[in-house]
């Protein structure tokens, strides 16, 4: 009662303070750290055991695969480019198979009239882009098929694919100014 006396507030308005005390602070916090539950997609780099994410910023957060999966599915590509352009990063993105597929800049594989599969390789100019700036694989691929397992192979092929065009385009734009 001292409190109320010494602020010269009824206990009434005092209750409505709290409570808009205690909203504030919810919406405030919320406003914070749900900025960093942000969509980020992981990759390795190629031939080591490191890995890193389009946040582009350390601590990296722990990877979780259906996280990989909804992130890339629910992805901003131009978004994604952007950024990595910002960041000067110019890596082409990988899928991991029986070895590092570079969709949207490679035929992949091809089938032959006799039914079998051939691999269609780089062309000179991607080879000089991917030699010149490298490329990072898309954590979580893999040609092992596991039916139990999130889908993530087929997305992530979608996604590199897009990326890699848009990224290549982008680059060209910037090297051409």
């Amino acid at each position: 009662m001292q409190i109320l006396e010494f602020f010269n507030v009824t206990k009434k308005e005092m209750i409505k303070k709290k409570i808009f005390l205690i909203f504030f602070c919810l919406v405030f916090t919320n406003i914070i750290y749900g900025q960093t539950n942000k969509k980020y997609i992981f990759f390795s780099k190629p031939y080591t055991d490191s890995f890193e994410t389009t946040l582009y910023k350390y601590p990296l957060p722990i990877f979780d695969i259906e996280h990989q999966y909804q992130s890339i599915k629910t992805a901003d590509i131009s978004n994604d480019v952007k950024n990595a352009i910002i960041h000067k990063d110019y890596r082409i993105i990988s899928v991991s198979g029986n070895s590092y597929l570079f969709p949207g800049i490679e035929g992949g594989y091809e089938v032959l009239k006799n039914g079998t599969k051939t691999f269609i390789p780089l062309t000179k100019k991607y080879k000089i882009f991917v030699k010149k700036y490298g490329f990072k694989v898309l954590k979580g691929t893999s040609d092992f098929i596991n039916e139990n397992e999130i889908p993530l192979q087929h997305v992530a092929s979608d996604y590199a694919k897009k990326y890699n065009k848009l990224l290549i385009e982008e680059v060209d734009k910037i090297l051409i100014k």
